[in-house]
């Protein structure tokens, strides 16, 4: 090979020479890429991307950072690599997105694992071929503290803002907080925090800022709202309670139905400022004995009014009713008719047939 050019340029020694071993180096690192590499998300290509090439799942470009042997450690972009996960069969399945990197904070072009917002993973070449990386796992990002802070048994984890807990003790927790950007921040507050919890002795408790729904353990149920409570049923509405039921409105307390039957083995009281009755037809009331009593003036009005049976009339401090046998004062003439006036033999309360 000559090593001059055509306007006399002599080229230095060696330039053009070809050297075995990197011949070797580098089709070693195209069909024999056997390590497990460490690098960031950089790319995300769905299935609907013209970029996706599988057209089987999501698709991401890898920034990994390598070291061969002992030289020096450079970064080299994986494209189109696909993730392992899932559960391999038509029916379960099991799938996430992972999160590229849009920002970082460290300064010049270089990407490192901290100081960017990308998801930090472990990558393998399928066939050890260089142009088949697969991300097999995930490690912990630098810039996020674990929540591990002991030895006993405990989990935790969160995507998009769902976060799940395990506590040692074996209450769980999973909390609804809202979609979250690459920094874990909340996006929309307005949406959480709705919580789920079972707590050590099996307690169960739905809430949020303005619902609480507890399930105790002892047995204690509660629903606990700012707002309106609706319960809808296509059929029957049961509630059955083997001790007391209390219902206490503060404002009204309406009820609409096609027909009412209330029933009570023992006795009854109906207590109320005013109470008005009222029926298209007619009312009935039925009893051993009937008995109504005003404290200033009870009124009966209608059109035709009939007492069936012995009626009793008077009470203290009413009119006397003159009987057969009331003695009766009046002076006139002569015998004649005078007006009288009972003086004895009289009651205030008579019986009518």
């Amino acid at each position: 090979m000559s090593t001059k050019l055509d306007n006399g340029t002599v080229l230095p020694f060696g330039l053009l020479g070809n050297n075995p071993g990197n011949a070797m180096a580098g089709f070693n690192k195209s069909y024999k890429n056997y390590p497990l590499r460490i690098g960031v998300v950089m790319e995300t290509y769905p299935v609907s991307s013209d970029r996706n090439k599988s057209k089987l799942t999501t698709e991401y470009d890898v920034l990994v950072i390598e070291q061969h042997e002992d030289k020096g450690a450079t970064t080299i972009l994986y494209r189109n690599c696909m993730s392992a996960e899932g559960l391999g069969s038509v029916a379960d399945f099991f799938e996430t997105t992972k999160r590229k990197k849009k920002k970082k904070t460290t300064k010049g072009d270089s990407t490192n694992l901290s100081g960017q917002n990308g998801a930090v993973v472990l990558m393998l070449c399928l066939d050890a071929m260089s142009d088949k990386g697969v991300i097999i796992s995930a490690l912990t990002h630098p810039d996020r503290k674990t929540t591990l802070k002991t030895d006993e048994p405990r989990l935790e984890g969160e995507y998009n803002g769902v976060n799940i807990k395990v506590e040692p003790d074996g209450s769980t927790m999973l909390t609804f907080r809202g979609a979250t950007d690459n920094d874990g921040k909340i996006i929309d507050k307005n949406q959480g925090d709705t919580i789920i919890k079972i707590e050590k002795d099996g307690s169960y408790q739905v809430n949020h800022k303005t619902i609480t729904q507890r399930f105790a353990k002892d047995g204690a149920a509660s629903l606990t709202a700012d707002g309106d409570i609706s319960n809808t049923t296509k059929k029957n509405f049961n509630v059955t309670a083997t001790e007391n039921i209390n219902l206490t409105a503060t404002k009204d307390f309406n009820v609409e139905c096609a027909k009412l039957l209330a029933k009570a083995s023992g006795s009854a009281t109906l207590e109320c400022q005013k109470l008005m009755v009222k029926s298209e037809s007619e009312i009935t009331m039925a009893g051993t004995q009937f008995k109504v009593e005003a404290e200033a003036m009870a009124m009966i009005k209608a059109a035709a009014i009939t007492l069936d049976g012995q009626v009793s009339l008077g009470g203290p401090g009413g009119l006397p009713v003159l009987l057969l046998t009331s003695l009766m004062l009046g002076v006139g003439n002569m015998g004649s008719p005078v007006l009288s006036v009972a003086i004895a033999g009289y009651a205030n309360k008579v019986t009518a047939q």
